[in-house]
């Protein structure tokens, strides 16, 4: 893997869906101190993987929110019409820069496409916003089937647990 461009500590940390359940693209929204703006496409189940490794981390941490001051990390600006970086996420991984009291996120794109990497840092109190919105994000989508878990649609799911033959709404 090439090095990670290096975004530093992020002005401003976001998660996002667009579409309709079912059909959503997700994608996680970076923009720098010094205003770059890198657009990372990623599945469903990496965003989720993210949101759960942070909530680990702060939960290690004993993160209470009240305790933590704020971060330099902004709620209020936009992003940026256009991304200097846009690309999917082949791989994501998260440590904890203890030292700093920073998380640190590495998105990797796919090597053989050529696409870029990015490492960034956000504080915990933005770790727990963008968990927050990682968890609105995912809740937003098709409910889970009681019995196999898989996604429901609105109009109807044929449950692998019942061999395909029985049909939950």
């Amino acid at each position: 893997m090439a090095e990670p461009r290096d975004l530093g500590a992020l002005r401003r940390i976001a998660a996002g869906a667009i579409g309709e359940p079912g059909r959503r693209r997700f994608r996680l929204m970076a923009l720098s101190q010094e205003g770059a703006f890198a657009l990372m496409w990623l599945e469903k189940e990496q965003l989720a993987a993210l949101g759960d490794a942070i909530e680990t981390v702060l939960d290690a941490e004993h993160h209470q929110p009240p305790a933590i001051p704020p971060d330099d990390v902004q709620a209020v600006p936009d992003f940026p019409a256009s991304a200097d970086l846009e690309f999917r996420v082949a791989q994501l991984s998260m440590g904890v820069d203890q030292r700093r009291g920073r998380m640190v996120i590495v998105a990797a794109g796919a090597e053989e496409a050529g696409d870029p990497s990015v490492s960034m840092e956000i504080g915990f109190r933005a770790g727990q916003e963008l968990r927050e919105q990682i968890s609105a994000v995912l809740a937003a989508g098709r409910p889970p089937c009681p019995l196999c878990g898989g996604p429901v649609d609105p109009q109807s799911h044929v449950c692998p647990r019942h061999n395909g033959h029985h049909q939950t709404t």
